[in-house]
């Protein structure tokens, strides 16, 4: 169930396209979540792939898969960290940002709009949702799209072949070791 739930919605992530992958996975302890995502942690790390419980509510974790080097990356120019630094961020290290990101979701109960940064969107189309409250927008897909519409469109277009060619290797018997092999960045 895990492992199927992963590759519905992280396989962007899995395949090096994406930083970083959100998925709601149904569990009745914060332990059981806790050890899952360590026991993951210890054997894929090592391919650059970490998993963080971003919020825990009721019988439901917010699990958040992503590549460390991929959103580091992501969020490096300066005008990122600025607009970062606008909801608190500390911008030492990736911990320090993923713990302050976890943060606001419990404060706000809710999920923060600076989520999009470490999914990848870009700043704009972030910025795009906050100013215009979800409106306005060019078109719509995995996210709401405020600029750069032709470009988006064809990286929406690339992500959902990728999910479909991941879930039907899955289905065929394909292990998700040798899924997360396949580089399609």
């Amino acid at each position: 169930m895990f492992q199927s739930k992963l590759i519905k919605f992280c396989a962007p992530t899995l395949a090096g396209i994406k930083c970083g992958s959100l998925f709601k996975f149904k569990t009745q302890y914060t332990l059981y979540a806790d050890e899952l995502i360590n026991r993951y942690n210890t054997i894929y790390n090592k391919d650059g792939i970490f998993f963080f419980n971003l919020f825990q509510r009721n019988n439901y974790s917010l699990i958040y898969v992503y590549r460390p080097k991929y959103l580091i990356n992501h969020l490096c120019s300066i005008e990122t960290q600025n607009f970062l630094k606008l909801y608190d961020y500390k911008l030492n290290n990736l911990d320090d940002m993923l713990n302050h990101l976890k943060y606001r979701f419990q404060l706000l109960g809710r999920t923060p709009h600076e989520i999009g940064l470490f999914l990848g969107y870009p700043l704009c189309d972030v910025k795009g949702f906050i100013y215009n409250n979800g409106k306005n927008y060019k078109f719509s897909g995995p996210w709401k799209v405020y600029d750069n519409e032709s470009e988006t469109i064809l990286y929406f277009d690339k992500c959902k072949q990728c999910t479909k060619l991941y879930c039907n290797l899955f289905k065929s018997g394909v292990s998700l070791d040798k899924l997360i092999s396949i580089n399609l960045n």
